[in-house]
This record gives structure tokens, C-alpha cells and sequence, in this order.
């Protein structure tokens, strides 16, 4: 081997080791290498081919390897002739690759030392075959690399420049072709039924089309007559390609190709998500949304909030000064003020399409709020008066008084139970006595005398809840007359302000809100302006009463009204109470009640908890002096039998010697049904003294 080439090969294999020991970041101070194409841009038409370059600018620095991964889409791109022949890499440490499958390249090679300095050194040339209409976008991948001739291999990769490409569809060759249902080639539309003409042209003996879903495509050879328009209805999802061609004086000429993008479906169904939740206390809530549409993609979002309180929570002209829908992205922010809303977000596609999602939003207040010499605001809307908190709280004190004047007597029973002793123990003083009495007939000696009493204490609570079962849902459609409703409540309470919203076929005309009580038979009427858009939405300023209503509208321009739309069904639940022209709603009622109840709760709680230790402990001490009373008056009834025992052994012994008396024999029947009596007692004290102790095992 020539000495030249072994000087050579031996720093590219060094360069190749550098590949797996040394990493991607470039050393401090270096300046930064890049990876380009050219050209970067650029229109094809699809059956085309065009050649792209890929070139390297080290940075004014020697190099001596370059890693280069290229990633193309290859449902549009095909590589038809790669080629690697005029190259800055003298070295390919691997063979160059591709897949039209996977739609990547790969470049590895490296050069000898000292490298090359370049501002706009060839890698390698690409040429592509263009399959279909869009934009292109060849990348360079972040794992490509430029290795510097440094001894370390260290990456100075730091730029690197992407191609982007223009894919269309060849000029037209045959008639010139217009779709009045799809006049743009690059937009989506939202309708199965497609219409073509085309120009009649002079000299023509007929035309042969067809429409697919091939990009390039040349018709049959087979007149479908002279007629210059033809139309397809029911058509799928998905892009479609309309080709013709004119036959003139017996020969056939080119072929123009017309896309139509088609979309009827809206976006898959999706639910606002709220943080830190939909009901929170904080004023600028999080809200999150995102869904999917598989055919054209989603285009934007717009959400709406529509306040439902009054405008006591919510200015009236904040109200009428916000936009029926703005263009959002989520995540989605805005300051709001006390109360609900209902959240509603489109979520549209590129043909227009949308998909509408609500969900109920409330902004509370913190629990309890004072405010100087008014009183305490609970629940950030009401205001309890200092004299009303007075009185709710001498009254709250009186219960208290109650519960605590019932446990502190508990408390002192317990206390003189403890204080007589066990002899004040009904059991106790019935063997006691029993014991007392027959030993001041035999002498024997008793034991101590105890008491017992079992405390008592049971604890109660108070639970309440509420709940409110809320929706809004529905499709919409579009029509010019008469107005379209796309924002209407199933139900709604008699605390929450009622809204309509639709659109209609007319900019800046009049829409007529019809709201009839079916229960008093009387009806309203309201109106409002469409925008530039013909979009329209109205909420009333006041509350409606708990009813049943039937509403509809009507489209007004100038003196001309339309039909009535369809009739809506909404009822107004009862679900608060009201007082003149005030309203409490079973919410917050529920809350003060709940509020209140909590309240007394804990205070009482607290004075049982604190007793109720008291009283178990004394009582425990308490059973402790009757299990000793308990064990003396055990002990003297077996004293006591000893000693019946005794005498009855003496009457038997003399017995023996003499013939007994009358009143001797009735003395030992006494003793013996006494002694009866008596064992009678020790077996029980002793089983049930065995059970206990069993029941401690």
C-alpha cells in the first residue's frame, strides 16, 4: 500500500473512533460549523423531479468528519437518483443510505487530516420525484454532527438550514377548469357535492374525464360528449383530482388536473378542562382545550364565556362590550369576576367545520370576609350585618349553654358516684346487705363496700348537600332565514340569566327574541343586531321567574320579518327564594344553614370531646372500686359458709350423742337452706369472675 494512502487512512480512522467517544456540544469559544440545502425553496409540480444539494460552511475551522441525517415526507417525495460522486467526504466511513418507505437519508464519511476548511463544501446531491400536491419540508436532523480536527472530535454543529418546497399541480394542458363549489385548490371545503366547468373551446368534438384520487392522471381515450359542466354528489372525505382532456380534429390533447379538498365531518367531540378546577375561588382560571379532526386538520378555537349572574356580579357592560366569540389557544386566561359562566369553545376545522363544547364555570369568593362597620361578608356576595351576626351569635351561645349545662351534669354524676363509692352500686348494696345480715347471725366478717355507674356520652352530626344537575349541549346548523340558534340552555334556575345566540343570513339586521310563560300565558319580546358576520347574541338583564317558557325568534330586515323559527322548550327550576326583589338561592341558603350548623357543631363537639375523656377515665377508676368491692364481698360470703359450714359440722357431731329437739331441728334446716343460699352466691361470684378474666385473655 502506498505510503501516501496509509498517511491518510490512518487519521480517518481515527476521526471514525471520534463518532462514538466524544459528545454533541461544541467547545467554548469555537465558532459553529452548519449544514445547508440548495436550494432551500422552491415550486414543483407533481411527476416533476428537481435536485437538491447538501452543503457544509465550517465555520472557518478544519474539519475532518461530517454525520449528515435527512428526513423527508414520503407520501409527496420520492428519491429517484442520490449520488455521492462529487463530494468534500474522500472517506465514507459508511455507506450513504436511503428510504423512500421511512423518507430519511444518511451521510457518514470523514477526511484526512488537516481536515478542510470550506464555506460551501458539497456532501452530496439528491434528486426527488414529486408524488403529490402540499408543502414539503426536507430537515436536517438534530442527530447530524461536524466534527472538528481537533484530536478530540468535538461537534461543532450549530445551524442548520431546512428546505422548503412548493409541490403543485402541472399548468394546464387541456381546457381551463373552474369549480364554482370549489373555486380554491388549496382550501378545504365542507360540502360532498362538487361542480366543474370548463371552457368550451373552438373546434371541439368532446372530452374525456374523470376524478379520482390520483394527483397525475390521464383519462381514457373514450368521449363523454360535448357538455362543458359535470357534477359529483355524495363524495367522501378526503382529496380528490379532476382531469380532462379535449379531443379536436380527431387527436387528442393535454391534460388539465383541478384539486378539490373535501371535509363534511366536524373535529372529535372535546370538554374544556378548568384549573385548578370549575369551581375555584381564583380570578383567572386556566382553561384547556385541544381535540383532533382526521381529514383537514384544525384550523383555530374560539371560546365564548357568557356570564349568568346579574350584572350586580358581572357589569352589564362588560356584557354587552364582549365579542360573541373571540380566536383562542390553550391554554386560555382572563381575569373574571364573581360568578358563573358558561364556558362554550368551537374548535374548528380548514373547511369550516366546527365542533362546540360547553361546561359550567363558577368564581366564589373566599368563605368569610369582614368589612369594618358593615358586618361579615360570607361567600364574597352576601353581607351579614353586625347586629344580625349578634343575634345569630347569642343564639349560637344559648345552645351552646345547652349542650355544655347537660355534659358538665353527666360530668359532676360521675364525680358523686365516685365521691359515695362503690356501696352506692345497686348489686353491691344487695349482696351487702345480704352479707351484713347474715353475719350479724354468724359472725363473720365482710369486706370492703363499692359503688359503680357506667357515663353515658353519644355525639351527633349534621351533614347537608347540595346538587344542581346542569347541561348545555346541541348542534347548529346555518341557514339565512329565519335565525339559527346555536347557543340555547336546556335548563336554567331562577337564578341565572337567561342567553340566546345563533346566526342569521343578514349583516346588521334585526333578530326578534320571542320568550312566552306558558303557565301565565303572557309574552316578551327582544331585540338585537346582527353583526358583519350575521352572528347574533342576547342575554336578558334580569332574572325570569320559575316557569315554563316557549321561545322563538324571527329575522327582521328593514320591514320585512321571516318565519318563526322552530319553537325551544326552556324551564326555570325553582332553585332560589325570594324576597321582593331579592333572591337567595337554595345554594347559598344552604350554605349559611350549613355555615351556622358548623359552627355550633364544632363548639359542641369540642366541650363533649374535652368531658367525655373526663367521664370515661373516672369511670374506669369507678369499675376498678367495684371489681374490688366486688372481691371482698366474695371473700366474705366464702367466710360465711366457712362458718355455716362450722355449725352445721357442731349440730351433726352433737346429734350424734342425744336425740335432737324440735327447735334444734328446725336451727339446721335454717342453716342448711342459708348455706344453700350462700354457696349460691360464691359459685357465682367465682364463674363470672373466670368469665371476666377469660374475656381479658
Amino acid at each position: 500500500m502506498p505510503a501516501s494512502i496509509r498517511n491518510g487512512l490512518f487519521p480517518a480512522f481515527f476521526v471514525l473512533g471520534a463518532f462514538f467517544w466524544y459528545g454533541n456540544a461544541p467547545i467554548a469559544g469555537a465558532a459553529g460549523a452548519s449544514l445547508y440545502l440548495a436550494p432551500s425553496s422552491g415550486t414543483f409540480t407533481v411527476g416533476s423531479t428537481f435536485t437538491v444539494s447538501l452543503y457544509s460552511n465550517t465555520g472557518g475551522q478544519s474539519v475532518n468528519a461530517i454525520e449528515a441525517n435527512l428526513s423527508f415526507p414520503p407520501e409527496k417525495l420520492q428519491v429517484v437518483s442520490p449520488t455521492a460522486g462529487r463530494s468534500l467526504i474522500e472517506i465514507w466511513t459508511a455507506q450513504p443510505t436511503f428510504s423512500n418507505t421511512l423518507g430519511t437519508l444518511k451521510f457518514q464519511g470523514a477526511v484526512p487530516s488537516p481536515g478542510i476548511n470550506t464555506e460551501s463544501g458539497l456532501i452530496s446531491t439528491v434528486t426527488f420525484r414529486v408524488k403529490d400536491v402540499g408543502t414539503s419540508i426536507v430537515r436536517i436532523l438534530d442527530s447530524s454532527r461536524v466534527l472538528l480536527n481537533d484530536g478530540r472530535g468535538t461537534n461543532i454543529l450549530s445551524q442548520k438550514a431546512d428546505g422548503l418546497y412548493t409541490l403543485g399541480l402541472p399548468p394546464p394542458a387541456g381546457p381551463i377548469v373552474v369549480s364554482p363549489t370549489n373555486p380554491d385548490q388549496e382550501t378545504w371545503y365542507a360540502t360532498q357535492s362538487v361542480v366543474f366547468r370548463w371552457d368550451p373551446g373552438l373546434g371541439s368534438e368532446g372530452y374525456s374525464y374523470v376524478l379520482n384520487e390520483l394527483p397525475v392522471d390521464d383519462p381514457d381515450e373514450i368521449s363523454e360528449g360535448n357538455r362543458t359542466a359535470v357534477s359529483y354528489r355524495d363524495l367522501r372525505d378526503g382529496v380528490y383530482y379532476f382531469h380532462i382532456k379535449r379531443l379536436r380534429d380527431g387527436i387528442w390533447g393535454g391534460v388539465t388536473h383541478y384539486k378539490v379538498q373535501v371535509d363534511n365531518i366536524p373535529p372529535a367531540a372535546f370538554s374544556p378542562r378548568f384549573s385548578p378546577g370549575d369551581y375555584t375561588s381564583n380570578p383567572r382560571p386556566i382553561i384547556e382545550f385541544s381535540t383532533t379532526d382526521s381529514v383537514s386538520g384544525i384550523d383555530h378555537y374560539e371560546i365564548k364565556l357568557i356570564p349568568l349572574d346579574p350584572p350586580k356580579a358581572v357589569a352589564a357592560e362588560e356584557i354587552e362590550s364582549t365579542p360573541f366569540f373571540v380566536e383562542a389557544t390553550s391554554p386560555y386566561s382572563i381575569n373574571l369576576g364573581v360568578g358563573r359562566y358558561e364556558t362554550v369553545v368551537r374548535a374548528y376545522d380548514r373547511a369550516g367545520n366546527y365542533y362546540q363544547a360547553t361546561a359550567r364555570l363558577s368564581i366564589v369568593q373566599r368563605l368569610f370576609e369582614f368589612i369594618g362597620g358593615k358586618g361579615l361578608r360570607l361567600g364574597g356576595v352576601y353581607v351579614l350585618g353586625w347586629p344580625y351576626v349578634w343575634i345569630i351569635g347569642g343564639f349560637l351561645f344559648v345552645i351552646l349553654l345547652y349542650f355544655a349545662k347537660v355534659v358538665w351534669s353527666w360530668h359532676r354524676q360521675v364525680e358523686e358516684k365516685l365521691t359515695r363509692g362503690a356501696s352506692a352500686h345497686p348489686d353491691i348494696w344487695k349482696k351487702l346487705s345480704f352479707l351484713k345480715t347474715k353475719r350479724s347471725e354468724y359472725g363473720s366478717s365482710g369486706g370492703k363496700s363499692a359503688a359503680v355507674v357506667v357515663a353515658f356520652l353519644l355525639f351527633s352530626a349534621l351533614w347537608f348537600s347540595t346538587a344542581q344537575a346542569q347541561g348545555i349541549g346541541g348542534r347548529t346548523g346555518l341557514a339565512v332565514e329565519p335565525p339559527v340558534v346555536t347557543l340555547f340552555p336546556e335548563t336554567l334556575s331562577n337564578d341565572e340569566i337567561f342567553y340566546i345566540g345563533g346566526r342569521a343570513g343578514a349583516p346588521d339586521a334585526t333578530v326578534l327574541v320571542y320568550l312566552q310563560d306558558e303557565e301565565q300565558g303572557t309574552t316578551f319580546s327582544h331585540e338585537v343586531k346582527t353583526d358583519k358576520t350575521g352572528s347574533w347574541f342576547y342575554s336578558l338583564p334580569q332574572f325570569l321567574n320559575a316557569s315554563k317558557y316557549v321561545v322563538w325568534t324571527q329575522l327582521k330586515i328593514g320591514e320585512e320579518l321571516s318565519p318563526p323559527s322552530p319553537r325551544l322548550d326552556l324551564l326555570i327550576a325553582p332553585t332560589a327564594i325570594q324576597f321582593g326583589k331579592d333572591r337567595l338561592s337554595f345554594q347559598d341558603f344552604y350554605f349559611i344553614l350549613t355555615l351556622l350548623l358548623g359552627i355550633a357543631l364544632v363548639g359542641v363537639v369540642s366541650f363533649i370531646v374535652y368531658h367525655s375523656y373526663h367521664v370515661r377515665k373516672k369511670s374506669r377508676h369507678f369499675m376498678d372500686q367495684v371489681r374490688e368491692a366486688e372481691e371482698s364481698i366474695k371473700r366474705g360470703f366464702l367466710l360465711l359458709r366457712h362458718d355455716i359450714e362450722a355449725e352445721l359440722a357442731f349440730i351433726h357431731k352433737a346429734k350424734l350423742g342425744k336425740q335432737f329437739s324440735e327447735e334444734e331441728r328446725i336451727r339446721e334446716e335454717k342453716l342448711l337452706r342459708d348455706l344453700e343460699a350462700v354457696s349460691k352466691y360464691v359459685d357465682r361470684e367465682i364463674w363470672e369472675l373466670e368469665k371476666s378474666q377469660r374475656n381479658a385473655v
